[in-house]
């Protein structure tokens, strides 16, 4: 039956020039309705939330005196393409009426790959349109922003006052002048993100200029940034995500994945997740991860129709992030901030701990976080009633009618695997990983795959310029010699640690988590990693352990500007579709766990000898 739904819109004019994945997409919000003779379908001035496809019958649509027929093979309901509308005229059916009933979000997502599909199908009612009484709209309040909110004024107010006052106070401690500006404007840009003055990623690259301007740092430590192979990797990655959504292979892979998997609201988050925790072994950034994830959240939140706000709905949302993020502190290449890290354990190290050696020992923390977060989907997020079953038969035809796979959809997935494997398995192409993402993005150019409008749209600039100018920051601090300096400011005040490890996650917790009150993850990370690594060589505790748990602390946030993949998710469907209360008491209730799950890796690290 699907398949004669799709062999009947196709014979429509607004719908003949659509591909096969945006016909199996529009048959995602397409459903056959019955109506028998003289039945009400909806009224004028009713919200015009369906488009209507006549298989057969009749239909009569009525405006005081004047009555407009549609038969079979004919549309009503066009008002559905307007913004904001409200029917014009009382639908009723003539004879008994078979109609195919199209949501307004179906018709709306495929209209915006049609430029002149809203305009036609416009056109045609007002065509058809008699005397008519146009239901007048609700009158919209337009608030006037005169003013600030107090919360931004009091943010200017403070950027202007703070940055003086640390500069002041800086070079009345005997700090360099040099390190003195630098931390003052290291203050604007906290100063900025706490209270949201402006974009987030708009901080970062003033305060680049303003060093650059005044030659506090040469060029190319203030930019490494975009020297730095984390640029090519970004943009990479960026293009195949886009290309793996516009081929319609994601579409196709959800597809089969809600077809062959137990049809429960659990099997559906726990696909994300671990696709997640795929991505994290080779795909060192949250952004990324979360960029190759959202196109398969996307397509699933669309085929299991949870109510906006809803608890599955949020649910969907949690396991996507989750996977982005979860796993982050559990392997050497899921982090860029732990590749920088890295560099600054001692060279014994850095040869112990690479590949599964780094997982092993973080074993405790990642059993109980994936342990945790599973149960928490299990039992939870659920309504405490009946769940809607998915429409196997119609996800079953729309598999079927997008056919074999075809030459785009080859390319992607041939794209996405030589990507995982040459991330995963560096020493097939002796370079690195970003080079391998640099060459995929000019042969995906270069073959059309990723044009010049898919170059600027899908590409998410403004993040990519935060974490790049985040690199810059944080090599400053690193430059300028100021971790040092805050550890000789110390002394001999952590005498009372004496080598034990609970004292040292403790000094830990509360330094990396102060710092991330005010830095993002990777400058938070990095500067709480040169100031405590030092620190624990002194007191005895293994190089590894402290990156560790610097790593696994700087994932403890509380509020957004901490955190730039809540951003990227908030973008991206967070904010639309899920309750962001019941999101962030998730996340708040993960922090603790993190703590905890620290202590209790304090005996199995004694018993592989990190001690």
């Amino acid at each position: 039956m699907q398949v004669s739904f799709a062999t009947a819109l196709r014979k429509h004019t607004l719908f003949a020039d659509c591909t096969q994945i945006e016909l199996a997409r529009l048959l995602a919000g397409t459903v056959q309705c019955e109506f028998a003779a003289g039945a009400e379908i909806f009224q004028a001035g009713a919200s015009a939330t369906y488009y209507y496809y006549i298989m057969s019958g009749e239909v009569a649509l009525n405006a005081e005196d004047d009555t407009w027929h549609r038969c079979a093979d004919e549309t009503f309901g066009s008002e559905a393409f307007a913004d904001n509308a409200r029917y014009l005229r009382t639908a009723r059916a003539a004879t008994p009426l078979v109609a195919l009933r199209i949501t307004r979000t179906a018709l709306l997502t495929l209209a915006a790959h049609h430029p002149t599909m809203q305009s036609t199908a416009l056109v045609d009612l007002a065509a058809h349109m008699g005397k008519v009484t146009v239901h007048e709209r609700p009158r919209i309040k337009i608030e006037r922003t005169a003013q600030l909110p107090m919360k931004q004024r009091i943010g200017w107010v403070a950027t202007l006052l703070l940055p003086p006052v640390t500069y002041l106070t800086s070079t009345h401690n005997g700090l360099p002048q040099h390190s003195a500006i630098y931390l003052a404007l290291l203050t604007m840009t906290a100063v900025m993100w706490l209270f949201a003055v402006v974009d987030e990623f708009v901080p970062p690259l003033i305060a680049l200029v303003a060093m650059l301007f005044i030659n506090l740092v040469p060029p190319q430590i203030a930019l490494a940034g975009f020297y730095s192979p984390a640029f090519l990797l970004l943009m990479g990655v960026y293009a195949i995500s886009a290309v793996l959504l516009s081929s319609g292979l994601v579409y196709r892979f959800m597809l089969w994945l809600l077809l062959k998997a137990p049809d429960r609201p659990f099997w559906h988050r726990t696909a994300l997740t671990f696709f997640g925790m795929l991505l994290s072994i080779m795909v060192p950034s949250d952004s990324a991860r979360l960029a190759l994830m959202l196109p398969l959240y996307r397509e699933m939140d669309n085929n299991i129709e949870a109510p906006a706000q809803s608890r599955e709905a949020t649910a969907l949302m949690i396991a996507t992030f989750m996977g982005a993020t979860l796993f982050a502190p559990l392997l050497l290449t899921s982090k860029s901030a732990h590749l920088a890290a890295y560099t600054m354990l001692p060279t014994q190290v850095q040869l112990q701990f690479q590949g599964s050696h780094w997982l092993v020992a973080a074993a405790v923390v990642a059993i109980g976080l994936l342990a945790c977060h599973m149960l928490a989907m299990r039992f939870l997020y659920s309504s405490g009633g009946e769940t809607q079953a998915l429409p196997r038969d119609r996800i079953a035809v729309q598999l079927k009618l997008l056919g074999p796979m075809d030459s785009g959809e080859w390319v992607a997935l041939c794209a996405f695997l030589i990507f995982l494997l040459g991330a995963a398995f560096p020493q097939l192409h002796l370079s690195l990983t970003a080079w391998l993402a640099g060459f995929i993005l000019i042969s995906l150019l270069a073959l059309g795959l990723f044009d010049r409008k898919a170059f600027l749209q899908n590409i998410d600039w403004p993040m990519l310029f935060f974490i790049l100018s985040l690199d810059g920051l944080t090599r400053v601090i690193q430059y300028l010699g100021l971790g040092s300096l805050l550890v000789d400011a110390i002394g001999n005040k952590l005498d009372w640690i004496h080598g034990h490890l609970g004292w040292f996650i403790l000094l830990t917790l509360a330094i990396t988590v102060v710092t991330r009150l005010v830095l993002p993850l990777t400058a938070g990370m990095l500067l709480a990693m040169t100031m405590l690594l030092p620190i624990g060589i002194e007191q005895g505790i293994h190089p590894w352990v402290v990156m560790f748990l610097v790593s696994l602390f700087s994932d403890i946030w509380f509020f957004p500007h901490q955190m730039s993949t809540y951003t990227q998710a908030k973008n991206n469907g967070l904010q639309a579709r899920c309750s962001e209360s019941i999101f962030m008491r998730y996340i708040w209730w993960l922090n603790p766990l993190r703590v905890l799950l620290a202590f209790a890796s304090i005996p199995y690290w004694n018993w592989l000898g990190l001690n």
